[in-house]
């Protein structure tokens, strides 16, 4: 009777969730880039592995993207009327990312998600993001917050507070100590509504919100300041 009792509880327990390093054996690599490449001229944007910038739109055509001594360099040009986009498209649902980081600023940058699909729902077609800066971490559903399109309308009509209210659980910010010109590896796990973020192997922020449930057709550097990206690597647990 113990040993049934005991297995009862055993069985009824959560299930612990398992750490980047359990399910990356488990998952596929579907895109990886090193960036150890060069570009055949230096004065314009040559990335190649089918990555796009933002820069002949936004920028003027000033190059923002520059692929030096093996590493992705991005920096915002004083012309730039938006921050700088460098996206490479590799649908995943359920998955991981891996990306090592540099920030050369105290403005930080972010990883964007999005699925140009889904634009009637969600404005632009923005899915989810993390923001890192020296001092936070923060993870935003937006297809389900501030970027869903009823609740992005409602802000532009100057209903911020109304629209701050159906946003207060789709986002949360943790505090952390990076330092500016330091390397950091940044992991992204996403598992069905839930996505969690370590830093170098810890993890920093966890959230879960229904619109992380959600395919997510690329990924894209969004960079107001200056920073450096280098070893990405996207797998699928689908």
């Amino acid at each position: 009777m113990k040993l049934i009792l005991i297995l009862f509880i055993f069985l009824s327990l959560p299930a612990f969730a398992q750490s980047p390093g359990e399910l990356i054996p488990k998952a596929k690599l579907i895109f990886e880039d090193d960036f150890n490449r060069t570009e055949s001229d230096d004065s314009k944007e040559e990335l190649g592995n089918n990555w796009k910038t933002n820069s002949a739109k936004r920028a003027q055509g000033i190059k923002q993207a520059d692929l030096n001594d093996g590493v992705l360099h991005i920096k915002m040009a004083k012309e730039a009327d938006h921050g700088v986009s460098v996206l490479h498209t590799n649908p995943f649902d359920d998955g991981i990312v891996t990306v090592k980081f540099k920030m050369l600023t105290s403005k930080g940058m972010k990883f964007n998600y999005n699925d140009p699909k889904a634009k009637k729902v969600t404005w632009a077609g923005h899915i989810c993001a993390v923001g890192v800066t020296p001092n936070s971490v923060q993870i935003v559903d937006q297809i389900e917050g501030y970027f869903r399109l009823d609740i992005h309308n409602m802000r532009k009509a100057g209903k911020k507070k109304e629209a701050a209210a159906l946003c207060k659980d789709k986002a949360i910010t943790k505090k952390a100590k990076l330092e500016i010109g330091k390397w950091y590896e940044m992991t992204m796990v996403f598992k069905d509504s839930t996505l969690t973020a370590y830093i170098d192997g810890k993890e920093i922020a966890k959230l879960d919100s229904k619109g992380l449930d959600h395919l997510k057709d690329n990924i894209a550097f969004a960079v107001n300041g200056e920073v450096e990206v280098d070893n990405l690597k996207v797998y699928s647990l689908d």
